[in-house]
């Protein structure tokens, strides 16, 4: 697994409790609003579903490191991240290193799966505005004055649509209005103008836009509960909403909640995609705008579901936090784990490396990345070792180095001092000595040191038995070694091992 894929993976685990986290601070924040406006509350619901959708992202970027794989990149070639064996990471319980593997492939095949139910509502509400009829000139002018009323710059149609049964809105750039049949035959003047205007407020808050971005969250964060159930917080108070708009332009609540009350009746399915009059709790809706309750009361069962999984995913990670004890002495790690080199003092010598093969009997050709490629001239000396062997050994010369790269590499020739006709066609691992650092601290190539930059360490006490995070500056970097500028002094044994998940300790114990 990939440092970007552990992240991801992480960062979907962690929003197993920190989505109802959320949640139960929407609740919290619903039942103190519950005499507000319904406008309040949804602002407050479209921010906990933002935040949720934010949350992963963030905890990933949190989570992520530079890549670190069994071998590190040194100026753009590979290298082995040590000499010896590297650091063994920190324990982790089995079945949370399961739940890591399998954490993102889940994820994928299930948003693959709701990707392929948005594409088929998509196709559905596209084929709404394809087959519907266009309305009577007389409905259409009356959709003009409400929109007109209402201060709506766009331009909106009207539709008669025999595919659905209640009234919904459909796009955003270019809304349209989808009336069943039966709408035009049930309801009356007044209610049928209560009713469009009721559309019509959707398409004044842009709430087309709010609900596709809603579906993208439920079906990036589908494994959450608590995403759709503030999602459906937001389609409930989105209608309400709209309610109260018909209300204060028609000023009838009695004759809006009739035409409800009519509109269901006769519904049968709606797509999400689609924004109906009907949508929503209706009954509540009703008794709402006949001023028979003041504000819907939000459930607790959500809150009481958020703190359930909240203590689980608590009770779950208990190792985790148990890693990072508060006393950095309480960490050990074995000796036979790590790869420990003494700082010398003497001359490094800093080289290129570069995969190729052998071309013809006295020449090899390495194909040097272009990172390095301004390093490497004529005349330098280099040696040649086949791939996969050891001890085969052929030394030479740099003769040419091209120009143009291709493919982020740039051909460099290589004159072999002995011919090798037998090995034609081999493929070679190439190692070119650019220059020499003449009387400069230097030691092993740690997992992870940049060069010419700032890192830390942990240094090896005189005791043996414990090891202390000290900062070190780093210099010129080579094939096995890297150039020590600052924070260390020949003599002083250092681990070389990757030891980033030590993180948070400043002193470690050796065992």
């Amino acid at each position: 697994m990939t440092v970007i894929t552990h992240a991801i993976s992480l960062a979907l685990l962690h929003f197993v409790w920190q989505g109802p986290l959320v949640a139960l601070l929407l609740w919290v924040a619903l039942a103190t609003l519950r005499k507000a406006s319904a406008q309040l509350r949804y602002g407050a619901s479209c921010a906990a579903l933002a935040g949720m959708v934010v949350l992963p992202v963030l905890t990933g970027w949190v989570l992520y490191r530079a890549p670190v794989p069994t071998s590190a990149i040194v100026q753009g070639f590979a290298v082995p991240d040590s000499i010896g064996p590297g650091a063994s990471p920190a324990p982790t319980l089995p079945w949370v290193a399961a739940l890591e593997a399998w954490a993102l492939p889940v994820w994928c095949v299930g948003v693959l799966l709701l990707a392929v139910r948005l594409i088929w509502i998509s196709r559905y509400v596209a084929r709404l505005r394809r087959e519907g009829h266009p309305a009577a000139v007389s409905l259409t002018e009356a959709v003009s004055r409400l929109a007109c009323r209402m201060k709506i710059d766009r331009p909106v149609r009207v539709l008669i649509s025999s595919l659905t049964d209640s009234p919904s809105v459909a796009g955003w750039l270019r809304p349209v209005i989808l009336l069943p049949a039966a709408t035009l035959l049930n309801l009356s003047v007044e209610q049928l103008e209560a009713v469009l205007t009721h559309e019509l407020a959707h398409v004044r808050r842009h709430d087309y836009v709010v609900n596709i971005l809603q579906i993208l969250a439920e079906t990036l964060l589908f494994y959450q509960p608590a995403v759709w159930w503030v999602s459906s917080r937001i389609r409930n108070e989105r209608e309400l909403c709209c309610d109260d708009v018909v209300v204060g332009i028609g000023g009838d609540p009695i004759g809006y909640a009739r035409a409800l009350t009519k509109l269901e009746r006769i519904r049968v399915f709606a797509p999400e995609l689609t924004m109906g009059s009907t949508a929503g709790p209706l009954l509540y809706r009703i008794r709402r705008l006949t001023g028979e309750v003041q504000e819907q009361p939000a459930s607790k069962l959500p809150a009481v579901l958020a703190l359930c999984l909240a203590l689980t995913c608590l009770l779950a990670n208990l190792h985790w936090a148990q890693a990072q004890p508060r006393s950095a002495t309480d960490a050990s790690v074995p000796k036979d784990s790590i790869w420990v080199d003494t700082v010398k003092y003497g001359d490094l010598p800093i080289m290129v490396r570069a995969l190729g093969t052998i071309t013809v009997p006295t020449e090899a050709e390495l194909k040097i990345p272009t990172k390095v490629s301004n390093m490497v001239q004529t005349g330098q000396a280099a040696s040649i070792e086949l791939s996969g062997s050891i001890g085969i050994t052929i030394a030479g010369k740099v003769t040419r180095v091209d120009s143009s790269p291709v493919n982020g590499t740039v051909t460099g020739v290589v004159n072999l001092q002995s011919p090798v006709p037998e090995l034609v066609g081999q493929a070679i691992d190439g190692t070119i000595r650019v220059k020499t650092l003449e009387d400069v601290m230097y030691v092993g190539r740690p997992a992870i040191a940049p060069s010419d930059g700032m890192a830390t360490m942990f240094k090896v006490e005189p005791d043996g038995a414990h090891a202390k995070r000290v900062n070190v500056r780093f210099g010129a970097p080579s094939v096995t070694g890297i150039q020590v500028l600052e924070g260390l002094q020949p003599g002083d044994r250092v681990i070389l091992s990757d030891m980033t998940k030590y993180d948070g300790y400043d002193r470690i114990r050796l065992q």
